[in-house]
């Protein structure tokens, strides 16, 4: 036979485990499912320094990144969130911009676009986020280039 005070010592335990294991799943699910995406992008075989990468999914938030002078990139989706949502996205990339601050403070004067319409306002690039790894998504781009003959590495697709 168990006392009251073993009994109300064991209501204790689980009234403390069960507040224990609702704070620790509180932080299992941050938000919509992501995969990291980085890569590069390129004009006629040269990187595209500044360059907007959006990827647009069918349903839910995008995810962007501006490219460094390498032409190089990694998707934000949200503060502090890297990558972008599982699935298929529509994907724009453009050279317009409006002038801005980087990080050190200092301005960067406004952008015309470099790119045909093909890559942003009617854009025809795709790419398929896959979970559970690093998705390398690298577009070379054609300045001039006819729809047909835009190129772009494995795993993106027009």
């Amino acid at each position: 036979m168990t006392s009251k005070k073993t009994k109300r010592s064991i209501a204790v335990i689980w009234s403390i485990s069960a507040v224990l294991i609702t704070v620790s799943c509180l932080g299992c699910s941050r938000g919509p499912k992501i995969a990291s995406v980085r890569g590069t992008v390129t004009l006629d075989g040269e990187p595209l320094p500044y360059a907007a990468v959006v990827f647009n999914p069918e349903n839910g938030r995008p995810a962007g990144a501006t490219t460094d002078e390498n032409g190089e990139y990694a998707l934000n989706f949200t503060q502090g969130r890297e990558g972008a949502l599982i699935g298929e996205h529509r994907v724009i990339i453009t050279t317009r911009r409006d002038p801005w601050k980087d990080p050190n403070g200092e301005v960067h004067p406004s952008s015309s676009e470099k790119l045909p319409t093909k890559y942003n306002t009617q854009s025809t690039l795709t790419f398929t986020v896959e979970p559970g790894k690093t998705n390398v998504a690298d577009f070379d781009l054609e300045s001039s280039a006819p729809e047909s003959q835009a190129s772009r590495k494995p795993g993106a697709r027009r």
